[in-house]
């Protein structure tokens, strides 16, 4: 981009005007043999010099006293220089091929006339050009000409596919005002878009095969500089789509890049249609990141070091069609998708016969998913409606009758348009079907096959909704630094850590696991769930720890449908004081089907694949100690506190920037965790995880307390529930009912017993005597 500031011309003044400031004088004939003539228009030639070339070559620029053009015909650049003043004013040369000659010669050279041949010619396009050029006082560098917008901050040339000048647009910045973008016509000479406008960057479009169409010169610059080949319209999105001329972007693979905001995924919307109707080979509309900011385009990416090659290469698109059948063929098709043509049902099928590979719809979801080239993307923008509506106002421009034109325009068609859509065979899917296979994982260099750790590319019918935000492949050797300093340099734990994140990749369950990380704070645990939930993407998810904690009123199932496809789910900062909801933890980590529903949709079930990940400072309270509880939950002692002085508050960021050798970390360890069969925790997550129960195991500490355990002892139930809720409530632990405490002696291994008279109780326990208090009041009385 030439942006260049010791002199920007826009070319000042009406159009139209004559600047010449001499009394007009008839033009005669001039004559090659009339020396005298030759010198006085040489002067008047010198005279006004600048202005002169200002004229000839608009895109040329004034530096040290030097008039800098690319070539003699007028194209960008600074190979062909003019001197301005001294004896050698009029003097130019071209670097390039080392040509040169005087003011006569590069203006015949220009209009391609010879200026020994035929002399009268070139004097008659001197005279031309003076009668135009206004005789200008030279002008110092801070003497840019200026409008009332102030000096033009920034100019673009526009070139056709030889380089030849079309147009220039430049850009101002007037003080408290905002920016504002004016083109001149190099053709037509004056301040005005030329007619039709043209695209930005044409000589590197004929170049190459896939362009990318942003909004603005900024932008195109921003890619252009990158090495990638990019254009956009004169205006951008504000540029009226009819008014381009798109034919240079015939036959060319186009990726249209919006700005995130809601004018520009509509103008991206119309400009894919005249892309396509020019004749484009293929055309897709790039889906922004969702956590990019309102507004941000190509040159915001390139500037906060975005990964734009990459984007551009595998980012998430949805493939636009050209709306282009003429409506006569509908009412002529044959078979099962005969129609009359100008109903609902034939306009439905002309929308499916586009899209039909790209869109599917979920009844159970009630939600449109459109395919862009990764994965099937949830479409919460009414982008399908979007598309039918381009269906609708087609068939309608292509009929003579005004009261079918008005009757297939409207939204009540467009709405039944898209309903009798959602039906169709070919668009209509199930919820079980998505995310189905629990070995693969999306990411966005290709589907891994987890099972055997290879990359392969994406497909339409893996039916994967969901991805991550890194591909498996190089090293993370500030990630293993860290785990080093949170695990204590402890390599069993580091292995074991690596085969529970490995598992997470996957959706089998078979583990039936809970993953309790738990510390005091300042070690780290944090930071552990939070990076791995980034860069797992789609198939991570945050969960209210309410969800896993025992409350007073049941959950709403939306809760549960957005755990629906995940694969790691976390849940942060438990509270003190708070119990597990144990049947709901144990129902989560069996496997069995869930059942939820989306906000006012109907209920749909689904098998879960999610791995819960807990971290919290607290531990909750487990009322019923039993085998099922044992199994599931791993506590995982992050012991290691990080002292104030060294703790790093970018260090998230800093780990991030090695999110694919993380993925590939995960991934080796997925692979060991098949190998090996087990997670294998290590004896110091068993210890931690042992002394958690013995800790909650209320009931065990009052038999060990108040109870004998000899074969011979009997006990009856309400004797021994009679002491436990004495116990119970002087230790401030649950008491329950009779029932459930029968229950709980029954998982310790005692068995039930009835006396003489048919009362119930257990065999094998007593009673200890309650203890004698050292000091009895009144005892000398």
């Amino acid at each position: 981009m030439n942006t260049e500031q010791e002199h920007i011309y826009p070319p000042a003044g009406p159009p139209g005007l004559d600047f010449n400031d001499d009394a007009p004088v008839a033009q005669q004939p001039v004559s090659a043999h009339q020396p005298s003539d030759r010198d006085e228009v040489r002067a008047a030639l010198l005279g006004r010099l600048e202005a002169v070339l200002m004229g000839l070559f608009p895109a040329g620029k004034v530096k040290r006293g030097k008039f800098l053009i690319g070539d003699i015909l007028g194209s960008p650049g600074d190979s062909l220089e003019v001197v301005l003043t001294g004896e050698k004013a009029g003097l130019w040369t071209d670097r390039a091929d080392d040509s040169g000659g005087d003011i006569f010669d590069l203006i015949g050279g220009h209009f391609g006339i010879d200026a020994h041949g035929d002399f009268a010619a070139v004097l008659t396009r001197c005279a031309d050009l003076m009668g135009r050029s206004a005789v200008t006082p030279r002008k110092s560098k801070k003497d840019v000409p200026v409008d009332e917008l102030g000096p033009a901050t920034a100019k673009w040339n526009y070139l056709d596919g030889e380089g030849k000048l079309i147009a220039v647009v430049y850009r101002y910045d007037p003080t408290g005002g905002k920016k504002e973008f004016r083109p001149w016509d190099a053709k037509r000479r004056k301040m005005a878009p030329p007619e039709p406008r043209p695209l930005y960057n044409q000589p590197g479009m004929r170049a190459v095969d896939t362009v990318v169409l942003v909004e603005g010169e900024k932008s195109a610059q921003a890619l252009i500089d990158t090495g990638i080949c990019a254009t956009t319209a004169m205006h951008g999105a504000n540029a009226p789509i009819e008014k381009t001329d798109w034919s240079p972007l015939a036959g060319k693979v186009v990726l249209i890049w919006p700005d995130k905001d809601k004018p520009g995924w509509e103008y991206a919307d119309r400009a894919s249609q005249a892309i396509l109707m020019a004749g484009a080979r293929t055309c897709h509309i790039l889906y922004p990141p969702e956590d990019a900011p309102e507004g941000w385009d190509a040159a915001d990416a390139r500037a906060e070091g975005f990964d734009v090659a990459g984007f551009i290469a595998h980012g998430p698109r949805m493939q636009m069609h050209l709306v282009d059948d003429d409506p006569g063929t509908l009412a002529t098709a044959a078979g099962p998708e005969e129609a009359v043509w100008g109903t609902e049902d034939a306009l439905a099928l002309s929308f499916t016969r586009r899209y039909h590979k790209d869109w599917r719809y979920v009844a159970g979801w009630g939600k449109w998913l459109v395919w862009d080239g990764q994965r099937w993307r949830s479409e919460d923008t009414l982008a399908a409606t979007d598309l039918i509506r381009h269906v609708c106002r087609h068939a309608s421009l292509n009929t003579r009758n005004p009261r079918i034109a008005s009757k297939l325009a409207a939204s009540s068609t467009v709405g039944g348009v898209e309903r009798l859509a959602r039906a169709d065979r070919r668009h209509a899917a199930t919820t079980e079907e998505w995310d189905a296979d629990p070995w693969l994982l999306n990411t966005p260099g290709g589907v891994v096959d987890l099972r055997s750790g290879r990359l392969r590319p994406h497909e339409r019918a893996d039916r994967m909704t969901k991805i991550t935000t890194a591909t498996p492949r190089g090293e993370c050797p500030q990630w293993q630094a860290f785990l080093n300093d949170v695990t204590g340099g402890d390599q069993n734990l580091q292995d074991y850590l690596q085969r529970m994140v490995g598992y997470a990749l996957t959706g089998s369950t078979r583990e039936h696991a809970l993953f309790f990380l738990y510390g005091t704070g300042a070690n780290g645990k944090s930071v552990f769930v939070n990076t791995l939930a980034d860069i797992l993407g789609d198939y991570a998810t945050n969960a209210p720890m309410d969800t896993f904690m025992e409350t007073r009123t049941d959950r709403h199932p939306t809760d549960m449908a957005g755990l629906r496809g995940a694969r790691f789910v976390a849940a942060i900062e438990t509270e003190q004081g708070r119990r597990w909801a144990e049947s709901k933890v144990k129902s989560l980590t069996g496997g069995d089907k869930i059942a939820a529903r989306f906000m006012r949709q109907d209920f749909f079930e689904f098998f879960p694949q999610f791995k819960l990940f807990v971290a919290g400072n607290h531990k909750p309270a487990i009322r019923n100690i039993d085998e099922a509880m044992k199994r599931r939950l791993h506590l995982i002692p992050f012991t290691i506190t990080v002292p104030p002085e060294k703790r790093d508050k970018h260090l998230q960021q800093k780990l991030l920037a090695e999110r694919d050798g993380i993925l590939a970390w995960a991934l080796e360890g997925c692979l060991a965790w098949q190998r090996l069969g087990r997670l294998d925790p290590p004896q110091q997550v068993l210890d931690a995880t042992d002394e958690y129960f013995e800790a909650e195991d209320a009931l065990g500490r009052w038999l060990d307390e108040r109870c004998v355990r000899v074969g011979t002892a009997k006990s009856l139930t309400a004797e021994l529930f009679t002491d436990w809720k004495q116990w119970a409530d002087a230790a401030g632990e649950y008491v329950g009912s009779q029932r459930r405490f029968s229950d709980l002696l029954i998982t310790r291994g005692l068995e039930k017993w009835r006396n003489g008279v048919g009362v119930r109780g257990f065999q094998g326990i007593g009673l200890k005597s309650p203890p004698t208090p050292a000091y009895t009041p009144y005892a000398d009385n």
